[in-house]
């Protein structure tokens, strides 16, 4: 049969409607958040669904989630902390180009994992072009492993990605502590070829310079610099106790979810509001809220209800036994999840992709070809490596790229996106090789 014959007029009118919210988020001519909100309201008001219905369809966990855990990230900025530890990093590359690729990769990647990939660029790229700048280097090929390894260590943990904060909260089976379990091999092999491919195609750049008397003075005027600036910065220690302490405790609370059984989104609404107490005497709290991402969350809540939509429709039903008719071979399809989800994320936003294949992978769950199978709980690791992973294939493969771009070229170093694709595609593929072998020996075990 026909693949299109099995849907009906309103099914295909709902496809259209997701289909134009991926050609609109493409062609960026509008705001993401306006083309969902559009695509939620053509649907309300064509009765495809209720106003109950799409409320019902909004995960308020993976909302609530998000809307904690950028308010803890935007209290510590405000408070300065990330600026600190900035400069720090910075005074311990000592200058040294080798070091600087080495240790401010590292630090993107945990950052990575436990903040927005946003805020970690935000924080990350501004310092690794002014060292690289400082000691007359050329920063485009460390500029870039800012954005590939913010990419990588975000799919880490629960909360360090979009597309794993949207399985996590879907799917209560995958908690903190097995999300660390399954990612953090892939990340970390990841991450260590990643340095072996860069040292190998830059080992001219990314070199120590001990024997160059004029790169040591350089060094030395820079380092003088950012020692100046830690000194001006001036932390309380009180506010690195508070802040420790809160960051432990909301850990803590997502590794012990198994045991607790408190919600991820309850535990970053906890830590949040312990934040909150912890610094409002340093904080303007209007100020404060107007900087958490609220059109983020718009978006998330309006594209719910056009994923509710095709649910409601039976499309997602219809989705799932067509993957079952491409092979009941459940190794092939974790390599067709793992490719196809890393190919679509390098093209488009990876949100709507992982948001839909959501309740399509469970209703696959529940079909008789693999339902019982105790290496079933695979597909979301390779939905969820495809899509983080997928995000360094091109430009506009993650908002952490176009960010972190914008960043770069304000401040004098111009990444086309051809030369970015060049750079990009050689790292995505090395990372899904990992993640296949990786997944392969998982299933063989």
């Amino acid at each position: 049969m026909d693949f299109f014959t099995q849907f009906d007029l309103t099914q295909i009118t709902i496809l259209v409607i997701f289909g134009g919210v991926f050609a609109g988020i493409i062609s960026e001519k509008l705001d993401k958040t306006i083309i969902v909100l559009i695509a939620a309201c053509i649907i309300l008001l064509g009765g495809f669904l209720g106003f109950e219905e799409a409320i019902h369809a909004i995960d308020f966990d993976t909302i609530t989630l998000l809307m904690g855990m950028m308010l803890v990230v935007e209290t510590l900025r405000e408070v300065k902390l990330f600026d600190y530890l900035a400069i720090k990093l910075g005074i311990m590359t000592k200058g040294n180009p080798l070091f600087i690729f080495l240790f401010i990769g590292i630090a993107t990647a945990v950052f990575s994992a436990f903040l927005d990939n946003v805020t970690t660029v935000l924080i990350i790229a501004p310092l690794m072009i002014s060292l690289v700048k400082g000691i007359g280097l050329p920063p485009k090929i460390f500029v870039l492993s800012v954005i590939f390894l913010s990419n990588i260590g975000g799919a880490a943990t629960l909360i360090g990605d979009p597309p794993n904060i949207l399985i996590g909260s879907q799917v209560p089976s995958l908690t903190f502590a097995s999300f660390l379990q399954y990612m953090s091999v892939p990340v970390i092999i990841s991450c260590v070829a990643l340095y072996f491919y860069y040292r190998i195609r830059k080992g001219d750049v990314i070199r120590s310079r001990n024997d160059n008397f004029t790169w040591l003075f350089t060094s030395n005027l820079m380092l003088q610099d950012l020692k100046r600036q830690q000194k001006a910065l001036t932390i309380h220690p009180k506010i690195f106790f508070r802040s420790a302490l809160v960051l432990f405790i909301i850990l803590l609370g997502f590794f012990t979810h198994a045991i607790t059984h408190i919600e991820p989104s309850v535990i970053a609404l906890l830590g949040a509001t312990l934040m909150l107490i912890a610094f409002h005497r340093h904080l303007d709290i209007h100020h404060l809220f107007a900087r958490v991402e609220w059109p983020t969350l718009l978006f998330f809540a309006c594209l719910f209800v056009v994923v509710g939509a095709m649910e409601h429709a039976g499309i997602l039903e219809i989705l799932s036994h067509e993957l079952v008719s491409l092979t009941q071979n459940l190794w092939v399809l974790i390599m067709i999840i793992l490719w196809a989800s890393a190919i679509l994320s390098a093209i488009v936003d990876n949100i709507p992709f992982v948001a839909v294949m959501i309740p399509v992978l469970k209703e696959l769950m529940k079909s008789e070809v693999f339902a019982g199978d105790p290496k079933i709980h695979l597909l979301w690791w390779a939905l969820a490596l495809g899509a983080c992973f997928g995000g360094n294939g091109s430009m506009i493969g993650a908002s952490a790229n176009v960010v972190t771009c914008a960043i770069a070229k304000s401040r004098g170093v111009n990444i086309g996106f051809k030369e970015f694709a060049i750079e990009a595609i050689p790292v995505t593929l090395i990372s899904i090789i990992i993640s296949s072998v990786y997944l392969s020996i998982l299933y063989i075990w």
